[in-house]
């Protein structure tokens, strides 16, 4: 009995093991594929958030093309050198160095090369709801990088070739883009890769907004997306932890939650953040209102996450163009 456990541990193991190796020869020996894929995110109890449908394209290295058709139309595109993601709803463009947000995204872990740059590969059974098949293997893949937005994500892989992929969130939302009618090693230019500017969208890009219509309409709503891309600039300084980036969003004149001096408050701002963990700032639901050329109030959901504390409330900010720069005036918060 015992002889047999061992000979079932060590074949257990060996099956285990070649989670890794499958991914290290995908990787060596996949140079491109092209696929159908489903994208369906479930909350941490299992209601379903989003059910979506696209194609995708991958050349290595790091060029990769997803284009989601149902039941909306949005772009995510590396041409090599620069992450474009386009949101058509907001008309907006995303515009990114890929050498700045490698570690920040999920896609790269299929189209990259030197994928143990970013993360830390460990081999894993099937993940809880998945059927187990002996000729699926699972990667788990933890980012090396804090602030990614995600925590994990889980390949699995048939055959040396990539199958399914899971990606888990901060919130413990699951994302499942499962592949099918893939094919490998396709012939793929790189111009299957370049990215087409819309007309009339707003485009940000390293910190700033640009707008390639000049009409006046499109002025109204650069400004808009300019408070917008504020707004997460500022979140993103919060989760980040970079207090200084953080502090120098706030006005000279910003009138302080209890009164106090804007150098105390300041100090108690760097001490209570510094003093957090890990901290996860999220925001949505951005509404824009504008009362004079200068001065305008962003509201939003914000969906705060440390290591002792989850909430959501309602925010609203007050802010002001002052030399050219949109400062905060005034911060409200409510549940």
């Amino acid at each position: 009995m015992n002889k047999l456990f061992s000979v079932f541990l060590i074949f257990s193991l060996n099956a285990s093991a070649e989670g890794i190796s499958d991914l290290n020869a995908f990787v060596s020996n996949v140079s491109s594929m092209s696929s159908e894929f489903s994208q369906v995110v479930l909350d941490k109890k299992g209601s379903k958030l989003q059910d979506v449908e696209g194609v995708m394209l991958f050349k290595r290295p790091n060029k990769f093309r997803w284009d989601y058709l149902k039941p909306y139309q949005n772009q995510i595109i590396s041409d090599g050198d620069r992450l474009y993601m386009y949101d058509q709803d907001l008309r907006q463009v995303s515009i990114n160095p890929i050498a700045k947000v490698g570690g920040s995204t999920p896609l790269l872990i299929i189209a990259g090369k030197n994928i143990e740059k970013y993360f830390t590969l460990k081999n894993i059974e099937a993940p809880v709801g998945n059927e187990a098949s002996e000729n699926i293997k699972w990667v788990e893949a933890i980012p090396k990088e804090e602030g990614a937005g995600f925590t994990k994500i889980m390949l699995g892989l048939n055959e040396n070739k990539l199958s399914v992929m899971k990606i888990v969130d901060a919130f413990e939302h699951i994302t499942t883009i499962s592949f099918k009618n893939a094919k490998f090693n396709v012939s793929l230019t790189d111009n299957d890769f370049l990215f087409k500017l819309p007309n009339g969208v707003d485009v940000v890009q390293n910190g700033g907004i640009s707008n390639n219509l000049s009409t006046t309409s499109n002025q109204n709503k650069n400004k808009d997306a300019e408070l917008i891309a504020f707004a997460n600039d500022w979140a993103n300084a919060w989760s980040t932890k970079d207090t200084e980036l953080y502090l120098s969003k706030y006005a000279q004149d910003f009138k302080t939650p209890n009164g106090d001096a804007l150098s105390f408050w300041q100090a108690s701002r760097r001490q209570k953040i510094s003093s957090q963990g890990k901290i996860l700032v999220e925001i949505e639901d951005i509404k824009v209102s504008t009362k004079v050329e200068n001065l305008a109030r962003i509201q939003f959901k914000q969906r705060y996450t440390s290591d002792k504390l989850s909430e959501m409330s309602n925010k609203s900010l007050l802010v002001k163009k002052i030399d050219g720069q949109w400062l905060i005036q005034e911060e409200i918060s409510g549940k």
